[in-house]
């Protein structure tokens, strides 16, 4: 039996925004929706070239781990746009563009040869992640009373 002091998913959550809601949109963007939605999506990709059952089983775990994140990535992001609104959806344009800008640095800098992992891969990905945080945040300012500056 509980002592009264767990505490569940969403206060957790409700405390961290209350926190730094700022940093809490920036870290589960950054860190949760791009990072872990590519990790995710080259894992899977891997997956379909991969014939050894020890690396098929390594690969599915890490595919399934990082889907995991990045969608409780997304959820928070969620939570946030509700919570905080036009805020949220600023600090959230902010970390896309920033994002996007990382991203054609990238594509556009000269690429090694010992790499493991194309580049266009990993931006082709990133760039379908900030593609649908676009998309969501084109839906909040759609709904919203407000407009951004």
């Amino acid at each position: 039996m509980g002592t009264g002091r767990e505490r569940t998913t969403s206060q957790v959550l409700r405390t961290a925004l209350a926190v730094d809601w700022d940093a809490t949109v920036r870290q589960a963007f950054l860190e949760g929706c791009l990072q872990q939605g590519v990790r995710g999506q080259l894992a899977a990709q891997a997956l379909a070239g991969a014939h050894d059952p020890r690396a098929e089983s390594g690969l599915t775990e890490a595919a399934e781990d990082a889907a995991r994140r990045a969608a409780l990535a997304w959820l928070t992001i969620e939570t946030c746009l509700e919570r905080y609104g036009e805020l949220a959806a600023l600090a959230l344009e902010r970390c896309i563009e920033e994002a996007s800008l990382q991203i054609r640095r990238r594509s556009s800098a000269p690429r090694s040869a010992s790499s493991t992992v194309p580049l266009v891969d990993r931006d082709d990905c990133a760039l379908s992640i900030v593609e649908r945080g676009r998309e969501r945040l084109a839906r909040f300012w759609g709904s919203s009373d407000t407009t951004a500056a």
